[in-house]
């Protein structure tokens, strides 16, 4: 009896760790193939005097960020590009100024990269307190 006591408790630990364990596909950040092109927009207009803010491994809005990048414009299109990067979870955040309402504007969204390409995404921002 005592065999299969130690035997199950053996197992019970192998398995929670395991179970613990992150894939390496799954961990965001630099040294993948992907890239994200991130344009912010205020009630469907581009903002193109904004900041973008990255951060790796997150779904939720954090304290701090692990990346920023200044939007340019591309083909008429504000964008702010991270490139290098791996699958997993990201936090997109942005704040610049939206000269329609002269005030400032933010807003962030969560990211998921499933697969190392190229991803066009949106960031809605909206008035600062708001």
């Amino acid at each position: 009896m005592k065999n299969i006591v130690t035997t199950f408790l053996v197992l019970a630990c192998a398995v929670t760790l395991y179970s613990c364990e992150r894939k390496e596909d799954e961990v965001a950040g630099k040294g993948g193939n992907a890239t994200l092109k991130v344009t912010p927009q205020h009630h469907a207009d581009n903002i193109d005097s904004c900041t973008v803010f990255l951060k790796y491994n997150a779904q939720d809005m954090p304290g701090s960020y692990d990346e920023e990048v200044k939007c340019v414009l591309e083909n008429g299109i504000p964008v702010a590009t991270f490139s290098g990067l791996k699958k997993g979870d990201y936090y997109v955040y942005g704040r610049g100024w939206d000269p329609d309402i002269e005030q400032v504007v933010v807003g962030g969204t969560p990211y998921k990269i499933t697969e190392e390409t190229t991803y066009n995404i949106n960031v809605p921002v909206t008035e600062e307190g708001h």
